[in-house]
């Protein structure tokens, strides 16, 4: 098979001073080039690598990333339709890699990265399998270099959410979640004079980044690995807290917690421990709980909702309006704020929700001396509205997406 090298790549300074390669040229542009592919890259981690991914996400495309062999069959369970391989980062492995590709029937299209010691043996081993599109491409990969590969891969009918649902289950089994899971930060501002009145807490899936936060537990039912993510929550929230301790801008950081992890009694026992070895003031780190899916409420989760209270750790009840999450909640919860939830705002945005109903909402809690927060704001018009709603903070795309540690306080050294 003849090998054709695709290296012609144009490169443009990034967001934080990085080079990455744009993926549209004047021959090709982007909307040209074809999308909706579902990408595996096998390597090693680096820092130009996610932006390559990032602008692959950008044209319409889902990526995962893996970089150690007990992770190879999360990664084909993704369902790929081209698997970009670096046979440097699994050596050992590539060819019980290549020869779990055959024993699972894989059908999609590989590429594997040269120049690497390792390169002419994972090609030969290719070469041998069932793998029908074998090629190569000069490392680094740019987004260019893909795209330019996807134009002759196959695109596969596949249900996208059963892929993240299989590749979620296979990083739970084989105990892979936790460390990759890392976290961003929301930024929520107070609508009165635009302020930094504290930020969210999210939990990313660092090998399948664009992800839905919210979708990460889907395949899972087992409440203590959702205890241990929570809690890596907080350790990341601390060192949120930390750096802007040390950079003067003291502001709150609230996490993200279920009804059934807040009920738990290893929760509450971990939490305080976890306060004190970080030194975490009271007040400055908040709960914000995202569902509750049953009728009755638990006594356990009230009960440990009240200890919470009297630890100083503000509760916010997250995503009003959404499931079970109803109006009957304000009273029957000791929260100190409701967050009302993006669809329900841009609903209201659109014609398709009284804003005289949500406006009610937010004087009641008012009343009842419990903060409001808009969540969705994305426009100028958006954040009129919010502001004639009467609500206190807001939070939304307006202000930026979801940012690292780093980008919130550059000199931190995380």
């Amino acid at each position: 098979m003849p090998l054709t090298s695709m290296t012609m790549r144009q490169s443009v300074p990034s967001d934080d001073g990085l080079a990455y390669a744009l993926i549209t040229d004047p021959a090709h542009p982007k909307q040209s080039l074809p999308a909706g592919h579902r990408i595996l890259f096998l390597d090693h981690e680096d820092r130009i690598a996610k932006i390559v991914h990032r602008q692959l996400e950008e044209a319409g495309h889902k990526v995962a990333w893996i970089g150690l062999p007990s992770e190879e069959r999360a990664g084909l369970a993704f369902q790929p339709d081209l698997i970009v391989m670096n046979p440097d980062a699994s050596a050992a492995n590539q060819h019980a890699f290549i020869g779990l590709m055959d024993e699972l029937g894989y059908a999609g299209a590989l590429t594997i990265l040269r120049p690497s010691i390792h390169f002419r043996e994972a090609m030969a081993l290719a070469e041998q399998s069932d793998v029908e599109q074998v090629d190569w491409l000069d490392a680094p990969y740019t987004a260019k270099t893909v795209g330019e590969l996807l134009r002759e891969t196959p695109r596969k009918p596949h249900d996208g959410d059963t892929g993240d649902r299989h590749f979620l289950s296979w990083l739970i089994q084989q105990g892979r979640l936790l460390p990759n899971l890392t976290h961003d930060f929301h930024v929520k501002r107070t609508l009165r004079d635009d302020r930094v009145a504290g930020y969210e807490t999210l939990t990313r899936l660092r090998n399948r980044p664009s992800l839905n936060p919210e979708h990460i537990f889907a395949p899972s039912t087992i409440v203590s690995l959702e205890i241990a993510a929570t809690l890596l929550a907080v350790e990341g929230a601390a060192k949120l807290l930390a750096a802007l301790q040390d950079d003067g801008r003291q502001v709150p950081v609230a996490v993200n917690c279920s009804a059934a992890v807040l009920a738990h009694s290893d929760f509450i026992t971990a939490l305080p421990i976890r306060l004190r070895r970080y030194g975490i003031p009271a007040g400055m780190l908040g709960i914000e709980l995202t569902e509750i899916s049953y009728p009755g409420l638990d006594g356990h989760l009230l009960e440990n909702m009240r200890e919470l209270g009297r630890l100083g750790i503000p509760i916010s009840l997250d995503n009003f309006g959404k499931g079970a999450t109803n109006f009957d909640r304000i009273s029957e919860l000791p929260i100190s704020e409701v967050k009302i939830d993006r669809k329900i705002f841009q609903k209201c945005v659109k014609g398709e929700f009284p804003s005289s109903l949500l406006k009610e909402i937010i004087d009641y809690c008012r009343s009842r001396s419990i903060g409001t927060v808009i969540e969705g704001i994305e426009t100028e018009n958006d954040l009129v509205l919010a502001r004639t709603l009467g609500a206190d903070c807001g939070q939304g795309f307006y202000w930026g997406k979801p940012m690292p540690l780093s980008s919130i306080v550059p000199h931190s050294g995380a």
